[in-house]
């Protein structure tokens, strides 16, 4: 079996980024660990500038202190099919409805960020990209991703 140069690059953003560690931080400390997909890094940072990006790490942070990030007192979260949402806007954001996308891997105790959008509207996630976003889950669960660092789930 032979690989293109495209297949190299599409097995490079299959891996994972550890964002945050359980159990270390400023007090409280961090109850979840967070990873991210290389694809989601990249969306990300392609799509906010770097003081929003800042920003939106700040609230993943706030979302690794809570005992269950499936919900929060302080910022909003929605349930999306079998993963979720984080909804932000305003202050460093303006008028920009940001959108990150996360499961929730109980297993290993992280929050496991799949994505990122500007939303356009108020109204409900496009379909598109909840296919999307489903679709990276998915890939997570399934172990294509691997762990982070490059091991084998």
């Amino acid at each position: 079996m032979t690989f293109n140069k495209e297949d190299a690059v599409a097995r490079k953003q299959q891996q994972i980024k550890v964002g945050l560690n359980l159990e270390i931080g400023p007090p409280p400390k961090y109850q979840w660990s967070a990873w991210v997909l290389d694809v989601a890094n990249s969306e990300i940072r392609n799509t906010f500038a770097k003081p929003a990006v800042e920003h939106l790490i700040l609230q993943v942070q706030e979302l690794a202190r809570e005992p269950s990030p499936s919900s929060s007192d302080i910022l909003r979260i929605e349930k999306v099919e079998d993963f979720f949402e984080l909804k932000d806007k305003g202050g460093v954001l303006g008028n920009v409805n940001a959108r990150l996308f996360f499961g929730i891997d109980k297993r290993e105790r992280a929050i496991v960020i799949i994505g990122g959008m500007k939303k356009q509207n108020n109204g409900k996630t496009p379909a598109g990209d909840r296919v999307r976003m489903r679709r990276r889950w998915r890939n997570y669960l399934d172990g294509t991703y691997g762990k982070p660092g490059g091991g084998v789930r």
